[in-house]
């Protein structure tokens, strides 16, 4: 089955509204022309060289994360989201560690620095860990449908 919001990014004339009844072979086309993570379908684009490369999807929300005290670590919310990336403020004074489906502590998982940014895919925003050395350190979390 084809998500109604893959719709959104193809360029149909006249746009398609509700929700279309599609026969076999034009849902067999539509699966054909998107990429599959194992949770949901990707829509592929190609540059104008004919290098495929997958869409980005669009932004649907931003995440805070501030330690309430020193040496903790902090499980994000339970959210969907296909992506998410993930900035260390340029205020912090200590070590921060990001994992993925795993705990992260000191030197577990990989480290931002003051101000730095990694960009992950994930299929739930819950599977991101941080690990905070200072109190007050932050990290701001946005992540996409």
């Amino acid at each position: 089955v084809v998500p109604r919001s893959i719709f959104r990014y193809l360029p149909t004339r006249p746009p398609i509204t509700g929700r279309p009844k599609l026969s076999d072979d034009i849902q067999q086309t539509i699966a054909l022309l998107s990429g599959w993570d194992g949770a949901t379908r990707r829509l592929l684009k190609s540059s104008p060289a004919g290098i495929l490369r997958v869409t980005d999807a669009r932004a649907i929300g931003v995440y805070n994360v501030k330690a309430s005290q020193d040496d903790i670590s902090i499980t994000c919310d339970d959210c969907p989201a296909s992506e998410v990336m993930i900035r260390s403020f340029p205020d912090n004074v200590g070590k921060v560690f990001v994992n993925v489906n795993a705990e992260a502590d000191e030197n577990v998982g990989y480290p931002l620095f003051t101000g730095e940014w990694i960009r992950i895919a994930v299929n739930n925003l819950s599977s991101v860990q941080v690990w905070f050395e200072k109190d007050d350190d932050r990290v701001a979390a946005i992540y996409t449908e």
